[in-house]
């Protein structure tokens, strides 16, 4: 489960504070904006809380816009913010599947060392070998099930099923 503090750290390694800055300042703009425009808004803090509900795209609608400069600066807001959780969103999932990949590779290397390596291997160690091979077998056939509906294993390329009938 990803924690606060994971995504804070992957933003700073995709180094997109500078990026999470502006979209503040834009927020805030916006939010001085409405306040500036439209009195019958309230104070700042409802401006923020307007802006709020634009970018979550929550829109209780107890606040009404029918101020041409407050919807103007609504609208940059919104298109503001669909990139910017776009790209936080992109971010932390090119980070997952990253890892997904690091630890795949890293398995994959430590099964071909211990293939290099059975001679040196004792009879518990040869057996977990043989569970691992037969359980990557057991994920192949619920894999093939669910492409093409049968336990079919797939040893070549020119082994893949016909798809087109």
């Amino acid at each position: 489960m990803f924690k606060l503090r994971m995504i804070g750290k992957i933003l700073r390694q995709a180094k997109l504070g500078h990026i999470t800055v502006v979209f503040l300042a834009i927020y805030a703009l916006c939010a001085l904006v409405v306040s500036l425009a439209y009195p019958g808004i309230g104070d700042y803090g409802d401006a923020l809380w307007l802006c709020f509900q634009t970018v979550t795209t929550i829109g209780f609608g107890d606040m009404p816009t029918d101020n041409l400069v407050v919807r103007i600066a609504i609208v940059a807001l919104s298109i503001v913010s669909i990139f910017y959780l776009a790209i936080i969103t992109g971010v932390v999932v090119a980070y997952c599947i990253e890892m997904t990949k690091a630890q795949a590779d890293e398995s994959v290397a430590k099964f071909v060392d211990d293939l290099e390596h059975l001679d040196e291997k004792t009879p518990e160690e040869l057996h977990e070998i043989s569970e691992r091979i037969a359980m990557h077998r057991g994920e192949q056939r619920v894999f093939s099930r669910v492409l093409w509906g049968n336990d079919q294993t797939i040893e070549s390329p020119s082994d893949e099923p016909d798809l087109q009938s």
